[in-house]
């Protein structure tokens, strides 16, 4: 008995060393964390894709959009062994082992809700289907309106403001109406057309119409024709980046992979332009909220 006690003891070790080796855990988790990385383009390609579908199939739809946030991966190992003894007679031992690794992956998504965001979508998946459409100045003044919150007021920035207002107001004889009149983000057209020279805009003012000149330079960019539609038999079986919107199909050729990345990458900026405000904190503790001295 004693025997067959010991040999049942060397089984479950030598059993335990086979399935947990050193480091085991570990490179598996590594494995694992590398491939779940590589899942996150494939994620954006395919919403792009089906978005691109709704579209073709009908022009007028909304975009739908999800920013992925965190993502997390978790490996966890573990292992138990027992003996099952029959009394007999004979008496006998049943080693017993049991294993388990249970694997976690998941990506957390935040919906694109903000109205202003889907507009901009909209402009540019309408673009891509071969409308020839452009924000609005409406837009493009809303747009100023919600970029002056996402200015870092840095000290640098204060400075100049500071600079900017100290400067005109010692060279202009009818300050009082020169500050009336130049524009700032708290002007009701914060992005000033090219009529208004640049010394008539404050330097907020100023950095804000650059973003926007930015993303209407991105979306003028966007061209048509880049991604086939059909329907499912239309389809060919090299087709590596394929989306579908109901009966309706999209499929991109591979040759045409970099309009693809182009556009999505396009499309994931429109898509987190806008942030929550929050205020920002110099080295010194002192806190600038963003904003001018026009308002």
């Amino acid at each position: 008995m004693a025997w067959r006690l010991a040999r049942s003891f060397c089984l479950l070790a030598a059993g335990a060393s086979l399935c947990l080796p050193a480091g085991c855990t570990a490179t598996r988790l590594r494995h694992r964390t590398a491939n779940f990385g590589t899942t996150l383009p494939d994620l954006q390609y395919q919403q792009v894709l089906d978005n691109l579908a709704r579209f073709a199939e009908n022009s007028g739809a909304m975009p739908a959009h999800v920013n992925l946030r965190e993502g997390t991966t978790q490996v966890t190992d573990s292992l138990s062994g027992g003996a099952a003894v029959d009394l007999g007679p004979p008496t006998d031992w049943l080693p017993q082992l049991f294993g388990q690794r249970t694997v976690v992956a998941q990506w957390g998504m935040q919906p694109v809700i903000d109205p202003l965001e889907l507009k901009l979508l909209r402009v540019a998946y309408r673009r891509a289907a071969g409308l020839p459409e452009m924000p609005d100045d409406d837009i493009l003044q809303d747009l100023g309106h919600e970029l002056k919150a996402q200015v870092a007021n840095n000290p640098d920035l204060h400075d100049e403001t500071e600079l900017f207002f100290e400067y005109h107001s010692r060279q202009n004889a009818t300050y009082p109406r020169f500050e009336e009149s130049v524009v700032t983000t708290n002007s009701e057209s914060v992005v000033a057309g090219p009529d208004v020279p640049r010394r008539d805009r404050s330097p907020l003012a100023r950095d804000v119409a650059r973003q926007v000149k930015v993303i209407e330079k991105e979306l003028l960019e966007i061209e048509p024709g880049w991604y086939c539609v059909g329907r499912w038999c239309d389809v060919p079986r090299h087709a590596r980046f394929v989306g579908r919107h109901n009966s309706t199909w999209v499929w991109v050729d591979p040759a045409r992979q970099d309009d693809l990345t182009r556009f999505t990458l396009t499309v994931m900026k429109l898509g987190t332009l806008l942030k929550d405000t929050q205020t920002l904190i110099s080295p010194g503790q002192v806190k600038f909220s963003p904003g001018d001295r026009g308002g």
